[in-house]
């Protein structure tokens, strides 16, 4: 059986990626280039230019405020409210039949024992 063992990854730095990413906006200069040159995956690079380019990936990374979440609108708390609603009407049902399957349980242990005991005598 195979052993099961972690892989060890090299973690780069912020200051890093951006360097790299930003050695590849040069004229001229292929991304597959600049990969090999610093012994990486060219995936690697092209996902950091992705996120680079999305601003995920920055100098300021840590100094960006952090954006308000979007307001909700009335519209979608109706529809929250209206799923509650729906969920707890769904819970009750659910619960309505696990009893009814208990007590069918019960009446067929009742009826199975009762044959068993008209069939001794």
């Amino acid at each position: 059986m195979g052993v099961t063992r972690k892989n060890q990854y090299d973690s780069y730095t912020l200051a890093y990626k951006v360097h790299a990413v930003k050695m590849t906006q040069k004229k001229g200069v292929k991304a597959v280039d600049v990969a090999a040159s610093l012994g990486i995956h060219p995936v690697m690079l092209y996902r950091w230019r992705q996120e680079f380019k999305e601003g995920r990936l920055s100098e300021n990374k840590h100094m960006r405020q952090k954006t308000n979440p979007p307001e909700r609108r009335p519209e979608d708390a109706q529809a929250l409210k209206a799923a509650e609603r729906r969920i707890k009407e769904l819970e009750r049902r659910l619960s309505a039949k696990e009893e009814e399957v208990i007590i069918l349980k019960k009446a067929k242990r009742f009826f199975s024992d009762q044959r068993k005991s008209d069939t001794r005598s």
